[in-house]
């Protein structure tokens, strides 16, 4: 027996439990030991190479030239009975004199689905990771704990995956744009364009051009080289349509017909343009109170209401406010170079009891002014709008209101029950309160208050 049989001898039982194919070829390149892993990862029979000249079986193999220059080689990419394997050939030696070669073959689609696995598992990791910390979702979409908003991650994340039409409804002020542009950025899409529109913002007499695009001399003062529009521009991803409700009734028509046709003409052209757009939409209007009067087309409402996303209120996620009030301070902090890391317990006490009719964006407005305010580095009450220290706690509510919890109407005129005992005249009260005089005597007149203070 010779040297190179001796050595696969005393490490047999170790080649026959790697997971990787071993080939063991002698001096010759003639082929004397393969493992059972081999006939897997190659699809080579075993016993038909054994004793065969590797080159005669892998004409492509690089172990002729490991064994001419002695030297390794690795990672190389080979093609065996019709599939492709990774290769890493070493020679043997013994003595400083070359005996033959090993060679280990790893099965490329195995390596490719293990890096699959690894991405798909990292991923995990980076969700659960947001998960432990309050936030799921990407640096602009902030979820939080609360169950309605896990629901909208749900849907949302179902929604990404399919190219159907998602209606997004929401109070003003709750991010409907920022949940379209997360849709958009998790899905298949993510690096193809993403076009806002915002219905209610451009005039109807220009909204049609700019969702259309026109054709040279289309109308006086027309670009005489015609212009491409907003819908051709997102052509293979997304076109958000924001305040949808605000849409014109006769454009809804037109869109109907493109959302049905998956084509547009451009005005004063008469060429159909084929489009591949995903459609995301919304409002803060009641699309369906709209279509019982008729100021919305029902057939376009179906269209556009395929998946359904509701933002509930913030008020309906008070719980959440903490992790929104940490993330939304490193972002104000960022723009405007200032570093807070902390707010007090009571200026978090006084955030949460509010009702916050502008939603998040209201809340972000809050902080960012709070951060112009302060000076020590730690947002207090002092820091806050005024308003805000004037907001009943929850145990004044169990006084007042006898145990149960009040509505938002005894909420607003607690507050300014408070702000008018705490000024000395209507107009520095209606200052605190960030409403106009004649506002705050409208309200004291609807809910009954004495009017006679100065």
């Amino acid at each position: 027996m010779d040297r190179l049989e001796k050595i696969i001898q005393a490490i047999d039982f170790i080649l026959k439990r790697v997971h990787e194919g071993i080939v063991i070829a002698d001096r010759n390149g003639r082929v004397i030991y393969v493992n059972e892993a081999n006939e897997r990862i190659t699809g080579l029979n075993n016993k038909k190479i054994l004793g065969k000249k590797v080159i005669d079986v892998v004409p492509t193999s690089s172990l002729i030239d490991v064994l001419k220059s002695g030297k390794e080689r690795l990672g190389v990419k080979t093609k065996v009975n019709n599939k492709y394997v990774y290769s890493n050939i070493v020679p043997i030696y013994e003595n400083g004199i070359l005996i033959g070669s090993i060679s280990i073959f790893l099965d490329l689609t195995e390596i490719q689905d293990l890096n699959q696995k690894l991405k798909d598992a990292q991923q995990q990791i980076n969700i659960l990771s947001k998960q432990l910390s309050g936030f799921i979702g990407d640096k602009d979409f902030i979820v939080g704990k609360n169950p309605k908003m896990q629901k909208v991650l749900h849907i949302s994340q179902k929604a990404a995956g399919v190219i159907s039409n998602v209606l997004i409804t929401g109070e003003s002020g709750t991010g409907k744009d920022v949940a379209a542009r997360y849709i958009h950025k998790i899905g298949p899409r993510k690096d193809k364009p993403f076009v806002e529109v915002n219905c209610g913002a451009i005039p109807e007499t220009l909204l049609e051009s700019e969702l259309f695009g026109y054709e040279s001399g289309a109308f006086t003062g027309a670009d005489p080289k015609g212009k491409m529009g907003l819908m051709e521009k997102a052509n293979g991803g997304t076109i958000f349509l924001d305040e949808i409700g605000d849409m014109p009734f006769s454009l809804q028509v037109k869109l109907l017909r493109v959302l049905q046709d998956n084509e547009i003409r451009r005005l004063g052209g008469g060429r159909k343009i084929k489009l591949d757009v995903r459609v995301i939409s919304a409002t803060n209007k009641s699309l369906e109170a709209m279509v019982e009067k008729g100021t919305f087309r029902e057939d376009l409402y179906y269209r556009l209401n395929v998946i359904h996303i509701e933002l509930p209120p913030l008020r309906e996620r008070s719980e959440d406010i903490p992790i929104y009030v940490k993330f939304l301070m490193e972002k104000i902090g960022q723009r405007l170079d200032k570093k807070i890391h902390e707010i007090s317990p009571a200026a978090l006490r006084c955030l949460i009891n509010y009702h916050f009719p502008g939603n998040i964006r209201e809340l972000e407005n809050i902080l960012e002014k709070s951060f112009v305010m302060d000076e020590d580095g730690i947002i207090d009450v002092d820091d806050l709008p005024e308003f805000l220290s004037l907001i009943p706690k929850n145990d004044d509510f169990n006084w007042d209101f006898k145990g149960n919890w009040p509505t938002l109407k005894e909420v607003e005129q607690a507050i300014i029950e408070r702000a008018l005992a705490a000024f000395p005249n209507k107009t520095e009260a209606a200052k605190a309160l960030g409403i106009s005089r004649a506002t705050l005597y409208r309200k004291m007149e609807e809910m009954g208050l004495n009017q006679d203070i100065v």
